[in-house]
């Protein structure tokens, strides 16, 4: 068995035979395309700019997530995968919330955050924020209503962080029904935004498969009703 297709590559052609495929199948795919757009920008960038070498590392970082949250819907545990969607929503709007930006402030702060502040004892401080704007309102910011902040972020916030209404349903809810569909199109939706800023940042790139091509598979015109319905 084993989880070997992670380890391959596919290209824009190979992906857009999937299109009648499940969200499943369209996440697993469009991730073997990531890994291989993410082998093609690291042979490079070194030479690149700054919104360059974050994208690389949001895609380092995406990879590494979007494999977790597979491996734990096969096996079933797809409240555990539901977590692992917030920080991949967060790493992709910061990511274009930076870029398409694209202020000296905002970098500043970003560069800033990644440097440990210490406290008085010498131990580093940890937590806090790294901007002045929180995350619904870099959400907004980028083309987001408040609806779908509502609908998506709030419950993977709620899950994420154990909150006592979360700790209270335990006992009348079935850890294994999530449905993994849900959480593989709210997956699949926001690989399509971290495609955008790797079109926006590599224009004249053909073999980038294009995130207009990912948005185009998604059933409805709002992701957000599908996992309404569906968790």
């Amino acid at each position: 068995m084993g989880m070997n297709w992670m380890m391959k590559m596919i290209t824009e052609r190979e992906f857009n035979k999937t299109s009648k495929h499940s969200y499943d199948s369209l996440f697993r795919n469009l991730l073997k395309h990531i890994i291989y757009i993410e082998k093609i920008i690291k042979k490079n960038i070194e030479n690149g700019d700054f919104n360059k070498q974050l994208l690389w590392l949001s895609l380092r970082r995406f990879i590494s997530h979007g494999k977790a949250i597979s491996i734990l819907c096969k096996r079933k545990q797809n409240l555990e995968a539901l977590m692992l969607l917030r920080p991949i929503i967060e790493l992709i709007v910061n990511l274009r919330w930076i870029v398409e930006d694209n202020t000296d402030k905002n970098r500043g702060q970003f560069m800033k955050s990644t440097e440990y502040e210490f406290n008085s004892n010498g131990t580093p401080k940890m937590g806090g924020y790294w901007t002045d704007k929180n995350l619904k309102g870099r959400m907004i910011a980028i083309g987001f209503d408040e609806k779908y902040y509502d609908a998506v972020i709030k419950k993977m916030h709620e899950e994420l962080h154990t909150n006592p209404g979360v700790v209270g349903r335990a006992h009348n809810q079935d850890l294994t029904s999530m449905n993994s569909n849900a959480i593989f199109s709210v997956a699949y939706q926001w690989t399509g935004h971290l495609l955008k800023v790797v079109n926006q940042l590599y224009p004249n790139e053909k073999k980038f498969i294009n995130y207009r091509d990912v948005w185009s598979k998604i059933k409805g015109n709002s992701t957000h009703k599908t996992m309404q319905k569906t968790l």
